[in-house]
């Protein structure tokens, strides 16, 4: 009688079954559905990140290109004193180059007033009111400036101590600070108003004493330039307000403050001191800042193109395919950035009107480079350059900068194309992510009814070959 031999050879508990490597085979097969899914979720966000990165280089476009579309941006001068000592400058969009001559006769300054002395800034002053205005002193005559209104400072009990009243002028915003100085003497109580001579203080007092112009209490700090002093003129005056006098070529000038800024258009003067000897003021066109408005151009120009060619680039292999390879967003936004570049603004003439002759040039890689020789001519007069950038109007009248402004903000705004494609994406994102969901449910259900099934089997298979293992001793075959 032929002998009889197990089917199922045991390796291990049971029936030697090995589930864990047939459920795990029959998985792997089951799994690339949700690897297909995984692949193409992975797929999706790198698209988009990389519509990200557009948007934050075309933004920064659209950030150089608004900032060139406005006419001033492109007035840039610098300014040199010959005599940082009397005064210095800087100037504005407003400016003109030019050379121009300027002498000091008088700087302005504020008005000081000094209190009499007091033993220390805790010494009681006084209770009432103060009332501060400001205006003109003129042949003792005080006239409050047109537009202002008296300002009442009330001195109270807590208040009535030298450091506060101090406190409470200074916290009233009359135009006039208070603070004490400690000398040999004693503390004074020293007030002083904003410079120029528009800016004289007169000080009334309404002292709780009864008394508002004798030199005690509250009124010890009253000053009224037209009356007599210990009675009502209490302060001593120990710096007059007045206006800075000064000549630009030759024209007599006032000031309130000693940084005119209206004197000559466009530049802010700060005067240091008095000099008769004239001082040089030279105003230049500042043409190191209209080269950077051309290169920060380029470098935001070339930052997008080099963005845009690494992520549509094309590679057989796939191993340096670009991330956005076969959009056709990503290859619009090329191709029309390539486009914007060529043609001209029209109503500039036959001189600088695209940006070849601006020195602004295409390589053959698809990005600009500056022709140094051409562009440096334009420097010192750059109303070329700033309609070419700058110019307003519709169609092929605006300049550069406007164009880019608008294409980009239309790109990058709320709403905008690339928002559209990203909310687009990330909709899909939303999508395939539910479907891993779903495919990962099916996937631990086939798994768990796997093992049941596999376990069930080899339950089954270890009984019966218990079972055999009983016969053949039964039949004497063992």
């Amino acid at each position: 009688m032929s002998s009889i031999s197990p089917t199922i050879s045991s390796t291990g508990v049971g029936s030697g079954l090995d589930v864990n490597s047939i459920v795990t085979a029959l998985m792997n097969v089951e799994q690339r559905p949700l690897t297909l899914l995984q692949s193409k979720g992975s797929t999706i966000q790198t698209e988009i990140s990389a519509f990200g990165s557009l948007k934050s280089q075309l933004a920064n476009l659209g950030d150089v290109a608004t900032r060139l579309a406005k006419p001033d941006s492109w007035k840039a001068y610098s300014a040199t004193s010959s005599d940082s000592s009397v005064a210095t400058v800087s100037a504005g969009a407003k400016a003109a180059a030019g050379e121009h001559t300027l002498s000091v006769s008088q700087m302005a300054q504020a008005q000081v007033l000094a209190s009499g002395t007091f033993a220390s800034s805790a010494s009681t002053v006084g209770t009432g009111k103060l009332t501060i205005e400001i205006g003109t002193t003129a042949n003792g005559a005080f006239t409050a400036k047109s537009g202002t209104s008296p300002v009442s400072v009330t001195i109270d009990s807590a208040h009535q101590t030298l450091a506060g009243v101090r406190d409470a002028i200074n916290a009233a915003g009359s135009g006039v600070t208070a603070s004490i100085v400690n000398g040999t003497g004693g503390a004074r109580l020293v007030l002083r108003s904003a410079t120029g001579e528009a800016s004289s203080v007169r000080i009334s007092a309404t002292d709780d004493d009864g008394n508002n112009t004798d030199a005690s209490g509250l009124s010890a700090l009253a000053y009224d330039p037209a009356a007599t002093a210990g009675a009502g003129r209490n302060l001593t005056q120990t710096q007059a307000a007045q206006d800075a006098q000064f000549q630009i070529d030759g024209i007599d000038l006032t000031s309130a403050t000693n940084s005119p800024s209206d004197a000559l258009e466009g530049v802010t003067l700060s005067l240091n001191k008095v000099s008769t000897d004239p001082v040089t003021i030279n105003v230049n066109v500042d043409t190191a800042s209209v080269r950077k408005n051309v290169t920060d151009f380029v470098s935001a120009y070339n930052g997008i193109v080099t963005l845009l060619q690494k992520q549509t680039k094309a590679d057989p292999t796939g191993a340096a395919r670009g991330a956005l390879q076969g959009d056709s967003t990503a290859d619009t936004l090329l191709n029309t950035l390539h486009n914007m570049l060529h043609g001209t603004v029209s109503g500039l003439g036959n001189g600088v009107s695209n940006l070849a002759t601006a020195g602004i040039t295409l390589q053959r890689d698809g990005t600009l480079a500056v022709d140094d020789a051409k562009l440096s001519p334009l420097l010192s007069q750059p109303d070329q350059l700033s309609a070419l950038f700058s110019q307003a109007g519709t169609g092929d009248a605006q300049g550069f900068a406007v164009r880019f402004q608008s294409w980009a903000q239309g790109l990058t705004g709320t709403g905008g194309t690339l928002d559209s494609r990203i909310d687009g994406l990330k909709q899909s994102a939303d999508l395939n992510q539910k479907s891993q969901d779903s495919e990962q449910t099916r996937l631990d259900s086939m798994e768990t009814r796997l093992r049941t099934q596999y376990q069930q089997l080899d339950t089954t298979m270890s009984t019966l070959n218990a079972q055999m293992a009983q016969m053949k001793s039964a039949l004497g075959l063992s």
